[in-house]
């Protein structure tokens, strides 16, 4: 064989050396299905988790496998089992489901350093627009922006509260021997503390949970007080 055929067969065997490689790495999109998913350091059930996902969760994955699959999802690289992973229902509707009661922020860019637009609470459908790996870019009515992918889910958050039948008034006091109750944005220990009212303060109860009830202030605003604050 000559020089340059010599060097034509190695071009042509350095291209088919890569071409199953450039295949494999084609990424492509999955969800989490079969409940809480863990993200491992190694395709083995005895690696570390990195995570734990939800059903519904969007994961980019890298490379396929039969056991085990190469993923990327919230910015981390790791394995998953590829039965728990489907490509059947990738959802365009999604919701805000978050484990603190927090809402989640809707910013101008995918970053936690991007200017936030505005928030949403749990249960707030979103519409994806676009996949990123930790970041979705979702429209919420009139607001398009980038959402943390780790707190959207494909199944609906149970409700912290339900409307009541008919609306009642009650007065707040503290359990705890305080003379304020805090009244929040959202329910839950960890949201934003909107004011501070006076035990004794008349509120008009619009929704009610175990934990948290929705209610409504004289001067028209609403937002979420401690259930056992309430005395009807």
């Amino acid at each position: 064989m000559n020089k340059k055929n010599r060097l034509a067969a190695a071009a042509v065997a350095m291209m088919m050396a890569a071409a199953p490689l450039s295949h494999a790495m084609a990424s492509e999109f999955a969800t989490v299905k079969g409940g809480g998913l863990n993200l491992r350091e190694k395709a083995s059930l005895e690696a570390r988790v990195l995570g734990q996902y939800p059903t519904g969760t969007w994961i980019e994955v890298v490379e396929k496998g039969s056991e085990w699959s190469k993923v990327k999802v919230d910015g981390k690289n790791g394995f998953m089992m590829s039965k728990y992973l489907t490509t059947e229902q990738v959802p365009n509707t999604m919701y805000v489901r978050t484990n603190t009661g927090i809402g989640l922020n809707l910013r101008k860019g995918p970053s936690t350093q991007s200017d936030i637009i505005t928030s949403y609470p749990i249960g707030t459908a979103v519409t994806v627009l676009k996949k990123g790996s930790g970041w979705y870019q979702v429209k919420v009515g009139d607001n398009v922006g980038y959402m943390s992918s780790q707190y959207l889910s494909a199944q609906k958050a149970p409700q912290y509260t339900k409307p009541v039948e008919k609306t009642y008034t009650a007065k707040l006091k503290n359990i705890n021997g305080g003379s304020i109750v805090n009244f929040r944005l959202y329910p839950g220990m960890k949201t934003k503390v909107l004011d501070q009212l006076k035990v004794g303060t008349q509120v008009t109860v619009l929704e009610e949970g175990v934990n948290w009830s929705k209610v409504q202030l004289s001067d028209g605003r609403t937002g979420y007080v401690s259930t056992y604050f309430l005395v009807k």
